[in-house]
């Protein structure tokens, strides 16, 4: 499906793991596209639609079969933007310069397509401003703490006799890891300790696949009444994850008020929790929120809008490292140069300070020299590139809708009327000449000394999105996919998977 989150990588056979395969992008613009995408009525230079194979009465088939194959035919056939008949409406591709047009025309609007569906594009760019991006290095070490101790639950430890790890289910291997650790970002290590609140984090993107109808095609129209009506409560399936949250954050919060007003009566400062939920109550009336369950739907739109992804998409990149095993190597050399600096640096650090009679703080206790902090990550750029170009190599084609809001000629004359939306043609940015050669191959080191880092998005890079309103919580999410990347290279000097339909429920 387009723009959907992805069917999972464990319908695909490894040995076609170097095939490209569909990656969700972002769980709000991707159901939009499902369930509303209009179809493009143009009075001026008309847009050419994409001939059908014998037999096929629209282009469903043919892009499913092949996503490169089928739009290097349109484009062919058609040049840079055309119609194509797919999931039962006519969409308008937006391929090459034009992409750079659509993301940048103050007419064309990511933000109006989401909001169309739950207004709640103010409120993730806020979250993503203020609670996540700021505190991304403080966030960081929980994180990290959180991963490996899954990791270590789920996959133990690999003897050098054995050569490499099997992981039998990868994606459950790893909903177990990022769900902890995103439970622990967005509600506290308190509560992340509920096992129900872990299954939710787990489990509800799935319930509201269920409630979308698993993918089919419903009337946007009856999905933005129920939205408007509800003042965005969640519902059934839903309701029961947001309950789970409220149950467990209702005890949590009552004591966490209680050790506020016992600081404030000692006349001391209360170190306030740096969890998503304590912003979030903290900034209660800025965001008009009504009770708990309100803060607790709210949260549950995050999680909706980046779990499955992160997954997901750190799925992949074990299964990349387990199809090009001789790639871990340099991954390993690196992490271990960069940790050797920086333990070179605190050792420094700790003797001047000596030196001059000073104190050394807690933070340079030499037991930490070699943690794997957001500062030492960022310096993995061997492993930012890998994760770039497993992005770039396997993205779904067709994605990321933009809304005109008032008609808007293109410069290649064709019109797209206000009120009707343009989907990015994702192939023609991510396999164009400006990524340099052997496009259709997985080369991990091509983004390395070239100042592309794996959360820039542009006109070459568009899985986040292009301009100001590209993904806010790709910061996050990339800082979640390395880590992981960086644990399995820390502990496994090969990664083994088996035939994926064979090994995954």
């Amino acid at each position: 499906m387009i723009g959907l989150v992805s069917d999972a990588v464990h319908i695909v056979p490894l040995e076609a793991i170097k095939i490209a395969v569909p990656i969700g992008i972002g769980l709000v613009s991707a159901a939009y596209l499902t369930m509303k995408v209009a179809s493009s009525s143009n009075p001026g230079k008309p847009v050419p639609t994409v001939s059908l194979r014998p037999g096929d009465s629209n282009h469903d088939n043919e892009y499913q079969d092949d996503q490169d194959a089928f739009l290097q035919r349109c484009g062919e056939e058609c040049g840079s933007t055309f119609n194509i008949l797919l999931l039962g409406k006519t969409l308008t591709v937006v391929s090459g310069a034009q992409i750079r047009e659509v993301f940048m025309h103050p007419d064309f609007s990511a933000l109006d397509a989401i909001d169309d569906f739950m207004s709640m594009s103010a409120f993730f760019d806020s979250v993503r401003k203020n609670m996540i991006s700021p505190n991304l290095s403080l966030l960081t070490p929980s994180i990290v703490e959180q991963l490996e101790k899954n990791l270590m639950k789920e996959l133990g430890t690999c003897p050098a006799e054995e050569g490499g790890k099997l992981v039998e289910k990868p994606m459950k291997v790893l909903q177990e890891m990022i769900a902890n650790a995103m439970a622990t970002v967005f509600v506290g290590p308190e509560i992340t300790k509920s096992r129900k609140v872990i299954d939710t984090f787990i489990n509800a993107t799935a319930d509201f696949g269920k409630m979308l109808g698993n993918g089919k095609l419903r009337r946007a129209s009856v999905w933005k009444t129920i939205v408007q009506r509800t003042q965005y409560k969640i519902l059934n399936p839903l309701q029961a994850h947001v309950q789970v949250l409220v149950e467990a954050a209702t005890p949590v919060i009552l004591e966490r008020r209680r050790l506020e007003a016992e600081a404030a009566e000692n006349g001391v400062e209360y170190e306030r929790p740096k969890d998503i939920l304590q912003r979030l109550l903290d900034s209660f009336d800025k965001y008009g929120f009504v009770d708990l369950e309100d803060v607790c739907g709210h949260l549950l739109i995050l999680i909706l809008a980046s779990v499955h992804t992160t997954t997901d998409s750190s799925t992949t990149s074990l299964y990349y490292m387990a199809a090009y095993p001789h790639y871990m190597d340099t991954l390993y050399e690196e992490q271990q140069q960069v940790l050797d600096i920086i333990q070179r640096e605190r050792e420094q650090t700790r003797q001047e300070l000596v030196k001059k009679g000073d104190p050394i703080s807690e933070d340079l206790d030499p037991s930490h020299d070699r943690d794997l902090s957001a500062a030492a990550i960022k310096k993995m750029v061997h492993m930012d590139s890998f994760v770039r170009e497993m992005f770039r190599f396997r993205t779904e084609r067709l994605t990321l809708i933009h809304k005109a809001r008032k008609n808007v000629t293109l410069s290649n004359g064709v019109v797209i009327m206000k009120g009707d939306s343009a989907v990015i043609n994702m192939r023609s940015a991510h396999q164009g000449p400006e990524q340099g050669d052997d496009v259709t191959e997985f080369k991990p080191w091509r983004f390395v000394g070239k100042a592309k880092g794996a959360t820039k998005a542009g006109a070459d890079f568009l899985t986040f999105g292009m301009g100001k309103h590209a993904c806010p919580g790709r910061f996050l999410a990339i800082q979640e996919i390395k880590t992981v990347g960086v644990l399995m290279v820390s502990k496994y000097s090969k990664i083994e998977i088996q035939d994926p339909s064979k090994t995954m429920e």
